[in-house]
């Protein structure tokens, strides 16, 4: 009985080295280091792109160079995203080095903002630009599409600085910058310098502010005080679409006061004087 149970104590040890001895090895192989690179659809490498293992925390960026080195298994899957572009899952296998290609997602590129002399995404732009929603032009019922313009974008004052029907009010951007200047942003209608007087509300496109240095830095001394681009609407093939927009108002003849005599003028003078 002793006997056999020594035998099969030794056994057990047996079975557990050997047990260990292929496990080492196993293990050994499911973590390498991976290397790649991340490219676009046009070969060029991204720079700051996420690379990182399915389900786990592991993960690094890709260099100047659009390279990354991550220590993986043959099991795992990288997830490899970047903004602007679809997110890329690629399994690892037995491969030690990739080369990987995103495509860009046009989802997130849909609002496109006008600069100066080029159009670019919001998600890759660094300066300070406001893009309004024209449906708030749509829902006023101002006359003068500047007017509406009032408390939508930051650091825009609007001020009425006459009664007259149709003017043009004062528009300030930033506060002022100077004691005896204006302050009034430059203003281009499709590129070229205009004013919102007499322009319709219900023809303009969208509505860009550009507000710090870089943004308006292209339109030289005349910028000093921001610039505010204005796209009307154009014609676009496809299916007609005919708004149609109707506004009613009525006015009355003030009607003529009474005026006073020269008896009423003695009253009222003693009264006065009393």
């Amino acid at each position: 009985m002793n006997y056999s149970g020594q035998r099969n104590t030794m056994l057990h040890w047996f079975l557990s080295v050997l047990f260990l001895v292929i496990l080492v090895p196993v293990a050994q192989a499911q973590e390498a280091e991976l290397s790649g690179t991340v490219v676009d659809e046009s070969g060029m490498t991204l720079i700051g792109a996420n690379v990182l293992i399915k389900g786990t925390s592991q993960g690094t960026q890709t260099d100047f160079d659009g390279q990354f080195t991550i220590t993986a298994g043959p099991d795992d899957v990288l997830v490899v995203s970047y903004i602007g572009y679809q997110t890329k899952e690629v399994p690892v296998g037995a491969q030690t080095e990739l080369t990987i290609t995103l495509s860009e997602n046009a989802s997130v590129l849909d609002e496109v903002v006008v600069t100066g002399y080029s159009k670019q995404a919001r998600t890759t732009m660094t300066t300070s630009v406001s893009k309004l929603d024209t449906r708030i032009l749509e829902t006023s019922t101002r006359s003068n599409a500047a007017t509406a313009l009032q408390g939508t974008v930051a650091g825009l004052q609007i001020t009425n600085t006459t009664g007259q029907p149709g003017s043009t009010p004062r528009i300030v951007l930033r506060g002022g910058t100077s004691f005896g200047g204006g302050g009034s942003p430059l203003i281009l209608i499709d590129g070229v310098p205009g004013s919102f007087y007499a322009l319709n509300a219900d023809d303009i496109e969208s509505i860009e502010v550009l507000k710090d240095a870089a943004a308006t830095a292209i339109y030289g001394a005349r910028s000093a005080n921001g610039v505010i681009l204005v796209t009307t609407k154009r014609g676009k093939s496809g299916q007609a679409n005919i708004n149609v927009k109707q506004k009613f108002s009525k006015n009355y003849r003030r009607p003529t006061p009474e005026y006073l005599g020269a008896g009423d003028f003695i009253k009222y003078n003693r009264q006065a004087v009393a």
